[in-house]
């Protein structure tokens, strides 16, 4: 995953990825709001799971 942050191309394949990934997050109730802005996911800067809190954070 990692490698693929940011990278600009967009493909359906990296949609259908992306949204699994995240509907994951969310079934698993991992906070995504680093990455959720209610209205899109953005993985454009590389994330780190925090287990004490549960929730996505971002790193640098």
């Amino acid at each position: 995953m990692g490698s693929q942050v940011g990278n600009t191309g967009w493909t359906g394949m990296r949609a259908y990825h992306d949204q699994a990934l995240f509907d994951e997050f969310q079934r698993r109730g991992i906070d995504v709001s680093a990455v959720y802005d209610g209205k899109a996911i953005n993985f454009a800067r590389p994330v780190r799971y925090n287990i004490t809190d549960n929730r996505l954070i971002t790193t640098s």
